[in-house]
């Protein structure tokens, strides 16, 4: 049965890369045949789509291998978490592929037509426009081989990061048998700033239950720091075997709040954003405006939003996912698709908040007693197939709060003092609660309208927070 499954498998890998492959040699033909290059377009698509078929195939064959279930004498202990990151990389690359089938149709028909003679009859013009359209999704392909390359580096390198304590699982063993605890496998992962996770798999014996809290407790006194067990893990071990992680305590949390107010006799706001601990240490907002409103805009900033959710949870960096989303806009319909993208990502240990702007309205910070602000000269994502992101980083401390809002506040204000008059109303409201610093904010912007909002508007407040 099992040997069945693997052939089919493999079966699976290279109908993929016969089909990643026709796809570009399609593409690449397409454009030899505009540009009345003959025989040599035809070579040279030929020659492009075995490379893509060939990449697709030793890509695929690495996934299933790291995939792979582990032996069954294995398979009790902690999952090993270079493999949980490579299933998450599966899942976002599916989410991506799923936004890219959105306008395939239509270009798969375009681009078998051009190979009649009807073609030599177009335009210039629409020559021009199908040549820099194919040309535009080959540079969208080549960015994405390019990360592929960098994400299985990326994970191998995770792996050897990781490795099993001998000594530390000698000791927990005897510290833990004294709470009632089994542990059958310690995984112990240094990252790269000295920080540790420490994964557990244990289970308590004649059906006794054990807090959590207190197997953090043990873990501490035996590691000489903090640790605590990561967000969203059980709150008791029991008999059923089980695998926990634990990391350092963060110094610090966050509070946030937001407000919402929809364009007109609009029914839905074409703003989406996302409140959400990336990874243990790393708390994300984000805001994606959609071009317009409605339900159109929605449906297009939801898609950014969840996309970047996805690829942010699987470890890949805020630019990598930022020029993947944008490769994903392009390429995936014919009419142009336009979201702006705004993120904030605070690392809870040293209070760092990185900013990363593509298109996006100013964002402030409300320190003790003034206002600094981060803002964006680039365009929104969806342009140009060639992305450049406006990024910075800022040092935050205990109390300090960060401002996120849309275009639609910002265009409420008049345009020779939006910035300014955005700082005094911040600075008007000394709440140190965020939801109430949001809710102010928008009530104070939408009294220089004498009418409903003509655009969707949103503001987002943060507040960090020392332990």
């Amino acid at each position: 049965m099992r040997q069945e499954e693997e052939r089919k498998a493999g079966h699976y890998s290279w109908l993929y890369g016969m089909i990643a492959g026709g796809c570009v040699a399609a593409m690449q033909i397409g454009v030899g045949l505009l540009q009345v290059e003959g025989e040599f377009a035809v070579m040279m698509g030929a020659a492009q789509g075995l490379l893509v078929c060939s990449l697709t195939v030793i890509c695929g064959s690495m996934m299933e291998w790291l995939l792979t279930p582990l032996p069954a004498e294995e398979e009790d202990g902690p999952v090993h978490p270079a493999r949980a990151r490579v299933r998450e990389y599966e899942t976002a690359f599916r989410s991506l592929a799923d936004s890219f089938s959105g306008g395939s149709a239509s270009k798969e028909i375009a681009v078998e037509n051009m190979g009649g003679a009807a073609v030599l009859d177009m335009p210039s013009k629409t020559d021009l426009l199908w040549n820099t359209r194919l040309e535009e999704n080959r540079a969208a392909v080549a960015v994405q081989l390019n990360e592929m390359a960098q994400i299985m580096t990326d994970t191998v390198e995770h792996a050897w990061d990781t490795h099993t304590d001998e000594d530390l699982e000698a000791h927990l063993k005897k510290k833990l048998r004294s709470m009632g605890l089994s542990v059958h496998g310690v995984l112990v992962y240094q990252q790269e700033n000295r920080r540790q996770e420490v994964y557990l798999t244990v289970n308590t014996r004649r059906r006794r239950c054990v807090s959590v809290k207190d197997v953090a407790a043990a873990l501490s006194k035996l590691l000489k720091k903090s640790m605590m067990p990561a967000r969203d893990s059980r709150a008791f071990v029991g008999s059923e075997r089980i695998t926990l992680q634990f990391v350092e305590r963060t110094n610090f949390e966050v509070i946030y709040g937001i407000e919402k107010a929809v364009k007109g006799e609009e029914q839905i706001s074409g703003d989406n954003f996302s409140l959400y601990h990336c990874r243990e240490g790393q708390f994300i907002a984000a805001l994606s405006d959609g071009m317009g409103s409605g339900i159109a805009a929605y449906k297009e900033s939801e898609q950014v939003i969840d996309l970047l959710e996805q690829f942010l949870e699987a470890g890949f960096t805020k630019e990598t996912a930022v020029r993947m989303i944008n490769s994903a806009l392009i390429v995936r319909s014919d009419a142009q698709v336009f979201s702006t993208i705004d993120i904030s990502s605070l690392d809870l240990y040293t209070g760092i908040c990185e900013f990363l702007k593509v298109g996006a309205s100013t964002t402030f910070i409300r320190r003790e007693n003034w206002v600094e602000t981060i803002s964006s000269t680039s365009l929104p994502a969806g342009v140009f197939h060639k992305l450049d992101p406006d990024s910075s980083s800022k040092k935050l401390y205990d109390g300090d709060m960060v401002i996120m809002v849309t275009d639609g506040v910002m265009d409420a204000l008049p345009a020779e003092r939006q910035e300014a008059l955005m700082k005094d109303i911040i600075m008007e409201h000394d709440t140190e609660n965020p939801r109430e610093l949001a809710s102010y904010i928008l009530g104070r912007v939408q009294q220089y309208q004498n009418k409903k909002p003509s655009d969707d508007m949103t503001v987002l407040a943060v507040s960090l927070v020392k332990y």
